[in-house]
C-alpha cells in the first residue's frame, strides 16, 4: 500500500482568497497529492506587527472556501497551541500523529528565501519535502543556491518520493495569486468591488459583519 502524500499550505488566510485555493488544487494535480491541509495560523511569529482578525472568523471563512473541494482541507491544530505558532512544532505534531505519511510543504520562493530565521530550520529541511512556487519575478537563482549551500537535493516531481531532505520547484503564473491579501482588504476598505478573488461564500460572511471596512 503506498504512502499517503499530504501538502502543508499554512498562512493566516487574511481573507483566504482564490489564489490561494487554485494554488493548492494545481500543486495537489501537479504532485499527485493525495490532500493539502491548509493550516491556520494562530499568533504567526514573523506576522506580530499585523493586526489579524480572530482566528474563528478566520477559520469560518477558510472553511467555506474549502467546502467545494474534497481533496482541499482545513486544518485548525495551530490555533490550540498556546503562544507563538512555529513550524517546527507543526511538523512534529503532525508527523507523532501520522508517521507513516509523507509530507511536502508548499511556501513561495519568498518565503523560502527567510528560512534561515525559522526556529529549528534545518530540522524543518530534514523533516519534510519542500514544494518551492516561483511566481513571477521570483529568484530561481538564489533559492537553488540556498538549496545547495544547504545540501538539500532537487527531486523530480513525477519520481516516487525518497526521504527527506529534497526540495521540488515549481515554476508557477497566476493573476489570482499576485493579487495579495493585503491587496483585496485595501480594495473593500475603499469600497471596491472583490468578486473575482474571493468565494462568494467568503465574500457573504465578511460583508454580514462588514469584515477589513473603514468607518
Amino acid at each position: 500500500m503506498s504512502q499517503i502524500k499530504t501538502g502543508l499550505l499554512g498562512g493566516t488566510f487574511n481573507p483566504v482568497h482564490r489564489g490561494h485555493i487554485e494554488l493548492g488544487l494545481k500543486i495537489k494535480a501537479a504532485f499527485n497529492l493525495d490532500r493539502i491541509l491548509y493550516i491556520l495560523s494562530s499568533q504567526p511569529p514573523h506576522k506580530k506587527r499585523q493586526a489579524v482578525p480572530a482566528a474563528e472568523l478566520r477559520l469560518a471563512m477558510l472553511k467555506a472556501a474549502l467546502l467545494p473541494h474534497p481533496g482541499l482541507l482545513p486544518c485548525d491544530m495551530e490555533l490550540h497551541r498556546r503562544g507563538e505558532s512555529w513550524t517546527i512544532d507543526t511538523i512534529r505534531e503532525l508527523k507523532a500523529a501520522q508517521p507513516n505519511e509523507h509530507f511536502f510543504f508548499i511556501t513561495g520562493s519568498e518565503g523560502f528565501l527567510k528560512i534561515r530565521t525559522w526556529k529549528e530550520y534545518r530540522l524543518v529541511l530534514q523533516e519534510v519535502f519542500f514544494i518551492i512556487v516561483l511566481r513571477r519575478g521570483s529568484h530561481r537563482q538564489k533559492v537553488e543556491k540556498l538549496l545547495r549551500e544547504e545540501n538539500i537535493p532537487l527531486g523530480l516531481k513525477n519520481e516516487n518520493p525518497p526521504l527527506p531532505p529534497a526540495a521540488f520547484l515549481h515554476a508557477y503564473v497566476s493573476d489570482y495569486l499576485e493579487l495579495s491579501a493585503t491587496a483585496i482588504r485595501n480594495k473593500i476598505s475603499h469600497g471596491q468591488d472583490i468578486s473575482p478573488y474571493v468565494e462568494k461564500n467568503v465574500q457573504k460572511i465578511m460583508e454580514e459583519i462588514k469584515l477589513y471596512e473603514e468607518g
